[in-house]
């Protein structure tokens, strides 16, 4: 009884919620299946599942590492078992998860559990008696009298509840797990954006992409360029935002281009042998 009373508690922390990593699930890829997403390599083995170290630096060092976020879960919940990440990963065919687990507060107080309390009643009872009286008939009268006893016992049921009030104390956690799939090779290998305010005035120019990543092994990464770089054109042609740059690498895959990069207040100039994209 004290564990199903333990599991009862459990379940209404926990709001019902059987999956929570794939009822709290948000998909980053709108939707799309992996499987269709051509700069994704899906993989058909086991996602290996890893604890996370704090998730603004781990997606930085995984994006760097070339895999792509393609969702997440996060949700409040008391003590899970993890293997439901690992159950969410396979379904939309991650490689790595990562997964965080924040102590967040302890829930107290009481469960009422009421139960049939029916009680059995047993009555007895015995007496005796006197009777005595005149019989009419055809040919006559008759009188008559006599002693009797009798004793006997009887049985009821009184139906009723009673009402026990159990204390519990459960641990609450926030947690929270990210879904990773590795990238196909790309032509050069950063993760860019539009200039912030701050930079546009130090450089004097709203024209430009800032470099936020740096992804390992790609030509931008084997050609030092580095991360806050700002890049200002390609080949002589000027950049004016991270929409127009992304296209012009995507024109001279393949090819050897020159870039002007703006690195701490001075302009330096990198030739880059991109990838050719499949």
């Amino acid at each position: 009884m004290k564990k199903l009373i333990c599991f009862l508690v459990l379940v209404m922390l926990v709001s019902g919620c059987a999956t929570p990593f794939a009822k709290y699930y948000h998909d980053n890829l709108g939707g799309v299946d992996i499987t269709q997403m051509s700069s994704l390599i899906v993989s058909s083995d086991t996602p290996r599942l890893e604890p996370g170290s704090e998730p603004e630096s781990d997606l930085l060092k995984m994006t760097e590492d070339g895999y792509a976020l393609v969702g997440y879960s996060s949700f409040n919940a008391s003590e899970i078992n993890i293997k439901g990440a690992m159950s969410q990963a396979k379904k939309i065919k991650a490689s790595v998860v990562l997964f965080y687990r924040n102590y967040i507060n302890t829930v107290s107080g009481n469960i009422p559990l009421t139960l049939p309390d029916n009680k059995t009643v047993r009555t007895y009872g015995s007496g005796s008696g006197n009777h005595s009286g005149n019989v009419y008939g055809y040919g006559g009268s008759a009188m008559y009298s006599g002693r009797s006893t009798y004793s006997g016992s009887s049985t009821s049921t009184i139906y009723g509840t009673k009402t026990t009030y159990i204390p519990y104390s459960v641990n609450r956690y926030d947690y929270f797990a990210t879904y990773w799939v590795k990238s196909k090779p790309p032509a050069l290998g950063v993760h860019c954006d539009n200039l912030p305010p701050e930079v546009r005035k130090e450089i004097g120019s709203n024209k430009g992409v800032i470099i936020l990543v740096v992804v390992r092994g790609t030509p931008a990464y084997n050609s030092d360029i580095l991360r806050d770089d700002i890049i200002k054109k390609i080949n002589d042609i000027e950049i004016t935002d991270a929409k127009n740059f992304v296209n012009l690498i995507a024109k001279h895959k393949g090819e050897k281009v020159t870039f002007a990069i703006i690195r701490d207040g001075q302009e330096i100039i990198k030739e880059v042998k991109l990838n050719t994209l499949e």
